[in-house]
C-alpha cells in the first residue's frame, strides 16, 4: 500500500498541510514568502545595504571592480539600484576558480566566517572547476533554505528519501544538498551511491543501479532525489522487473528540465507498480544558489522560497537592464546575505521568466521563475550546455582533446542514449580521427580521463577513418566542434 498523500490544490489546502506538521507550522511566522511584497521588499533593501557594505570591505573581486566602475556601494541602498552595477560572468568567476568572489575574513564576526563546505561548479579552459565556499553562517542559512524547500516541495520529517544523485570525484551540490535537504526537515536518508569511478582509483566503490531498486523496494522509500533521466531510467528497469514501487509518491527530478511528457511517463510507469498519487518536482538549481527553487504544483513555478537570501533578475543580454516580469531574458543572481563565496549581478547562464505575482496554488509572494517556451524552466545559453545535469564549458572539452597528441581531428555530439525516446539519459559521444600508428586503446583511455577531468563526463568514443565525418573545407568553412542533437522542448 502506498503512504497516504494527496497534493494541495489551493492556498488554503495549502495551509491545512502546513499546519498539520507541527515543525513546519512552528516556523511559519518566520516564512517571509508569506509575508506581503511590500514587506519583502523592505527586508531585501536592508539585507542589500548590509551585503554591500560586506562587499566592498572584504570582497577581493568586487573591492576592485567598484572603483573600476566608479560605484560608490554605499549608493546601492535598493534592488532597484542594482540596475546601476555592471553584470559579473562566468568568465570573470572562472578567471581565476573563484578565489576572489570569497570573502576574506572578519575578524570581529569570525563565527560566521569559518570554512565550512567547499563544492565545485563550472570549469575552466584550463579543465579546472571553480570553487563555491560555504562558510558556517552559510551552512546554517543553508539549513533554512532546506526547510522552506521541503515545505514548499511537500516534503515530511516521516518520509523516506533516496538520494540518488551520483558520488563524484568532484564534489557537487547534488549529492550534498541532499542529504542536507533530507536532514533539515528530518526525513529518513538512504542512499543508491552510485557513480562513475575515480580516474586511476583501483577500484569502483559505487554502488549498482539494480541495488538502489532493491532498496527502494526494501526499505519501502517513498521519496526519490536525483537527475532526472537517471531517475526516470531507474523507474523503466524497475517496471521491467515487476517491481513493488507502491509507496512511491514524491520525486524530486532535478539537474535538467523534466518536461510534462516526461513526468507523465514516470508516474504512468509508477502506477503499474502500484504507486497512487506521485508529485514530480523539477525543481529548478544550480551551484550559484546551493539550492533548488521547488515547485509547489507541477509546471507552477519554481519558488525561490527565501527572499531574504536572494535576488534574482532577468535581464538583457547587451545592455544588462532589467525585463518585465513573464519576459525571457538571462538570469543573474545577487546574494543577499551571505559571508562564503558572493555574487552581484552574477549571470547564472540560463534563459528563463520570473513573476512576483502571489502564486495562485499556495499564496506564495516570493518570485518564481516560470515556464517561458514549452515546459521546462530554463533553456541553453549558446556558450554553455547542460548535459546530465551538469552546466559545462565546452571551451574546457574542446582544449582538453585539441592538445592530445594522436589526435587529428574531433567532433563533440550531445544525443540522447535513444533516439526514439527524447527523454532517455543524455549521451555524450566523441568523434575522434587518429593519426597512423596510434594505439587506439590507449588513446581511447587517455581521452576518456581528459574529458571527465574537464567536465565530470564519461564521453564515448567512435574512431572514425573518413576525417570528412568530422569536418569536410569543401563544404564548410569552419568545423564544428560541439554539436547537441537533442530535441529542444
Amino acid at each position: 500500500m502506498s503512504k497516504a498523500f494527496q497534493v494541495p490544490k489551493n492556498p488554503d489546502e495549502v495551509m491545512k498541510w502546513i499546519n498539520s506538521i507541527p515543525m513546519y507550522r512552528e516556523d511559519h511566522p518566520y516564512d517571509l514568502s508569506f509575508k506581503s511584497p511590500q514587506e519583502i521588499l523592505d527586508v531585501q533593501n536592508s539585507k542589500l545595504q548590509k551585503q554591500m557594505e560586506r562587499l566592498e570591505k572584504l570582497s577581493p573581486f568586487y573591492r576592485e571592480k567598484f572603483k573600476e566602475w566608479g560605484i560608490d556601494p554605499k549608493s546601492i541602498k535598493t534592488v532597484d539600484d542594482l540596475e546601476k552595477v555592471p553584470l559579473t560572468s562566468k568568465a570573470d568567476f572562472m578567471a581565476d576558480a573563484g578565489e576572489s568572489f570569497k570573502l576574506d575574513m572578519d575578524f570581529d564576526n569570525i563565527m560566521e566566517y569559518i570554512l565550512y563546505d567547499v563544492t565545485y561548479t563550472t570549469g575552466t579552459t584550463t579543465g579546472m572547476p571553480s570553487r563555491f565556499y560555504n562558510t558556517t553562517y552559510d551552512m546554517f542559512m543553508l539549513s533554512w533554505m532546506f526547510r522552506v524547500g521541503c515545505k514548499i516541495g511537500y516534503l515530511e520529517p516521516d518520509d523516506i528519501l533516496m538520494n540518488l544523485f551520483p558520488f563524484h570525484f568532484i564534489p557537487h551540490i547534488g549529492f550534498y544538498r541532499t542529504w542536507h535537504f533530507a536532514a533539515a526537515a528530518g526525513m529518513t536518508l538512504a542512499f543508491g551511491f552510485t557513480g562513475a569511478p575515480l580516474p586511476g582509483f583501483p577500484h569502483n566503490i559505487h554502488r549498482s543501479m539494480q541495488q538502489a531498486i532493491e532498496d527502494i523496494e526494501t526499505k519501502k522509500v517513498n521519496a526519490l532525489s536525483g537527475i532526472g533521466s537517471y531517475i526516470r531510467r531507474l523507474i523503466m528497469t524497475a517496471e521491467e522487473q515487476g517491481r513493488d514501487f507502491s509507496r512511491l509518491n514524491k520525486i524530486q527530478a532535478l539537474g535538467e528540465p523534466v518536461p510534462q511528457g516526461m513526468r507523465i511517463d514516470m508516474r504512468r510507469r509508477l502506477q503499474n507498480m502500484g504507486a497512487e498519487e506521485v508529485f514530480i518536482s523539477n525543481a529548478f538549481g544550480f551551484t550559484e544558489a546551493q539550492t533548488a527553487f521547488q515547485e509547489c504544483t507541477e509546471l507552477g513555478g519554481a519558488h525561490t522560497g527565501v527572499p531574504e537570501v536572494y535576488f534574482l533578475e532577468v535581464v538583457d543580454e547587451e545592455t544588462g537592464k532589467r525585463k518585465p516580469d513573464g519576459k525571457p531574458g538571462l538570469l543573474t543572481i545577487t546574494h543577499l546575505d551571505r559571508r562564503g563565496t558572493c555574487l552581484l549581478r552574477y549571470l547564472v547562464g540560463d534563459i528563463v521568466a520570473i513573476t512576483h505575482e502571489t502564486c495562485p496554488h499556495c499564496g506564495r509572494n516570493d518570485a518564481r521563475i516560470i515556464i517561458a517556451v514549452g515546459s521546462t524552466y530554463g533553456t541553453r545559453t549558446k556558450e554553455l550546455l547542460k548535459v546530465k545535469g551538469t552546466l559545462i564549458n565546452a571551451e574546457s572539452m574542446r582544449d582538453a582533446v585539441a592538445n592530445t597528441e594522436g589526435v587529428s581531428e574531433y567532433q563533440f555530439i550531445i544525443t540522447k542514449e535513444r533516439k526514439d525516446d527524447p527523454y532517455s539519459m543524455d549521451l555524450l559521444k566523441l568523434k575522434v580521427g587518429v593519426e597512423k600508428g596510434v594505439d587506439r586503446k590507449k588513446l581511447e583511455a587517455i581521452l576518456i580521463d581528459k574529458v571527465q577531468r574537464a567536465v565530470e563526463l564519461r564521453p564515448k568514443i567512435e574512431f572514425v577513418e573518413d576525417l570528412s565525418q568530422i569536418f569536410s573545407p569543401d563544404e564548410t568553412l569552419k568545423a564544428t566542434r560541439v554539436i547537441d542533437e537533442r530535441p529542444m522542448e
